[in-house]
């Protein structure tokens, strides 16, 4: 117990491979978005590299082409398609290098809408739950995406700004202390119908909220989209989940190589990360309000302004430091507290969004 440790450092951090990552999906009825990037070691302090400048298309079995465009480095878009069911599709990738990439020819999935989405409060946490079925039998593997959206406020609210160059409070035009943050969660939710008689989900728990989030503060809202896979592509993603999410603890399963379905067309032997799936897309919105939640009037949310505080001074004083934003008037003079406790834009957008 009292033996020295000695660092290992394992000869990976300094590998000088930078192989193809390729995220995201050929769309059956909308935009196709691809992200490419590249690798990096694992010593890297910087985001993984974009690649940037490739040229990219989709084409099926017939010889029918669609183009992708670059929109920032490292992301293409298509123009929003309805694709003919019936055919296969596949990636083209061409990089500014020369190298060229295509993913397997894949059949495309008409995935079956969403029935219901709700919510459920179970004991100290909401439970979002998706309902859905497929007679046609087109999907039996199902993955869902998530884009939370919520409303929130700071700690304190601003009733006045202060301009330096005239040494001058005036009221506020500048709305700060209500906010609305969007994240999109990287966590991986897949299911599937193949093990069961019927091709029924119901009530399948896809998201799940501590009741004190701050998310459930004033409004929540989450875009859910539902997609049908192959069993291919389902196993990718589960091998995937397993690498990044159920690692850290003697009973995870060890890490292990991620073969997708893009390959380089020269060098058929170089790792390429990613896997090409093609699929019509669902989506469906679910709101939460507040007041539809059964908490006291008095709940205690989770927020980061719980260590938040204000002071009272002279505005000349209390406003030459430019982090200080100016509250209201008070016996002192004016009240203010720290701009990360005042400026809701500071984690958010003032602008809400057109949905809400």
């Amino acid at each position: 117990m009292a033996g020295c440790v000695e660092p290992y450092v394992p000869a990976v951090l300094d590998a000088p491979a930078s192989f193809l990552v390729v995220d995201g999906f050929i769309n059956g009825n909308g935009r196709t978005r691809i992200k490419l990037a590249r690798t990096a070691n694992l010593s890297a302090t910087t985001p993984p590299p974009a690649e940037k400048g490739a040229k990219l298309f989709v084409v099926d079995n017939t010889g029918a082409r669609y183009n992708l465009s670059e929109q920032t480095a490292g992301s293409y878009q298509s123009d929003s398609l309805t694709l003919p069911p019936g055919r296969q599709y596949q990636l083209r990738i061409t990089t500014t290098g020369g190298a060229a990439y295509a993913s397997a020819l894949v059949p495309l999935k008409v995935t079956p809408p969403i029935d219901k989405l709700a919510w459920q409060l179970t004991g100290n946490q909401v439970n979002i739950k998706v309902s859905a079925h497929d007679d046609a039998q087109q999907a039996r593997f199902y993955r869902w995406s998530f884009v939370e959206t919520w409303e929130f406020t700071a700690a304190y609210r601003s009733y006045f700004e202060y301009f330096p160059k005239t040494d001058d409070l005036s009221f506020r035009v500048t709305p700060i202390y209500t906010c609305w943050r969007t994240e999109q969660p990287s966590a991986i939710k897949q299911t599937r119908t193949a093990q069961l008689s019927q091709n029924v989900l119901t009530d399948f728990p896809i998201l799940t909220i501590p009741n004190r989030a701050e998310r459930l503060k004033i409004r929540y809202s989450v875009l859910v989209s539902q997609v049908g896979q192959t069993a291919e592509e389902f196993a990718y993603y589960e091998l995937l989940r397993k690498n990044t999410e159920s690692v850290g603890t003697a009973n995870d399963p060890l890490p292990t190589q991620l073969t997708g379905n893009v390959h380089r067309i020269d060098v058929a032997q170089e790792p390429v990360l990613g896997f090409v799936g093609a699929h019509t897309t669902q989506h469906q919105r679910l709101f939460i309000d507040r007041k539809e939640l059964p908490f006291p009037n008095n709940w205690v949310f989770e927020t980061p302004y719980q260590t938040c505080t204000f002071t009272e001074d002279a505005p000349g004083e209390l406003y030459t430091n430019i982090g200080n934003v100016p509250l209201d008037r008070s016996p002192m003079g004016f009240s203010g507290s720290s701009r990360e406790c005042v400026d809701c834009r500071l984690r958010g957008t003032n602008m809400k969004p057109s949905f809400w």
